[in-house]
């Protein structure tokens, strides 16, 4: 078995494109919504929430000219004629590709992210079972405290200074100073 390899990155103005319209679709619109992230969807027909999701919607049957400038491709069609044509196309073009639900021929998974912004946790459980990512996920959150934007404002503007004490930091959130705030 191919061993993953993992590069946590956060991806400034991703160009991306979700192609289908289902319930499947509407998952991975749902996650790049939650998380402000621009996208386009294409298909022929639409769950009507997927519609609340972005404005950027096509709806016609995918070619392969609607790529364009797009660098970041989800199938969500469930089609593996479309799936088939997308890697044909992936060999001569620099795309990233998830196929939804087929691991095998994607480069690249969704993580499971928290929701404490500015504070995030990605789990991942490299397409095996986005259930367990999720569970996962979600026991991480509660260990995030309510407070921490206020915590980590005051360590940007320490950071802007060129302050950067990690022992200290790191005494304040494991509990060891009276407050970390």
């Amino acid at each position: 078995m191919k061993q993953n390899k993992t590069l946590p990155i956060l991806l400034k103005e991703p160009k991306i494109l979700l192609i289908g319209g289902g319930n499947v679709a509407l998952q991975k619109a749902q996650v790049l919504q939650n998380n402000n992230i621009d996208f386009s969807i294409i298909s022929e027909t639409f769950n009507k929430e997927i519609l609340k999701t972005t404005k950027n919607i096509q709806q016609k049957t995918f070619k392969l000219k609607d790529i364009q400038s797009f660098y970041i491709i989800i199938d969500a069609t469930g089609v593996p004629k479309v799936a088939k044509k997308l890697l044909k196309y992936k060999q001569k073009h620099n795309i990233l590709l998830n196929v939804v639900d087929v691991p095998a021929l994607c480069d690249f998974y969704f993580m499971a992210l928290t929701k404490n912004k500015p504070l995030q946790i990605a789990v991942s459980s490299n397409g095996a079972s986005p259930t367990a990512a999720k569970f996962f996920r979600d026991e991480c959150e509660k260990l995030i405290p309510k407070d921490i934007t206020k915590y980590l404002k005051k360590k940007q503007k320490q950071r802007d200074k060129g302050i950067i004490k990690i022992k200290e930091t790191e005494a304040e959130l494991s509990g060891k100073k009276k407050s970390i705030l």
